[in-house]
């Protein structure tokens, strides 16, 4: 079933929540912190006005984004985070902007993810 779930996502990378989670509890527990987080980042993300914002929310989206999504936008949000060390905000905004939409799909793929793994016998 596993499987059967983990291609359904296109960003969500369940699997990798068993380095830090060991049962279902803990896999909610992250969930609720991941969905919450992320949540908040992508408001803060989508409204910020400063490279220097950016550059900030960029550094923290990668310190907790990247060890529960795919290797393809974990490897994008990386890059983007280094890129922002040298760009300024009008160099920044339409790559921060282009990368919004990953992260919003992560996040509702999370939520679902929360929601399969509540519905899981213990």
């Amino acid at each position: 079933m596993a499987d059967i779930i983990g291609a359904m996502y296109s960003h969500l990378e369940p699997d990798r929540a068993k380095e830090f989670a060991t049962d279902i509890e803990q896999m909610l527990n992250l969930a609720d912190t991941f969905v919450s987080s992320l949540n908040n980042d992508l408001q803060t993300l989508h409204q910020a006005l400063t490279a220097q914002a950016l550059r900030r929310l960029l550094h923290t989206l990668k310190g907790y984004v990247t060890f529960l999504c795919k290797e393809s936008l974990g490897q994008q949000l990386i890059s983007l985070e280094a890129e922002s060390r040298h760009k300024d905000f009008v160099q920044l905004k339409p790559l921060v902007d282009a990368i919004l939409p990953s992260l919003r799909n992560l996040h509702t793929e999370v939520v679902h993810w929360r929601t399969t793994l509540l519905q899981s016998p213990s």
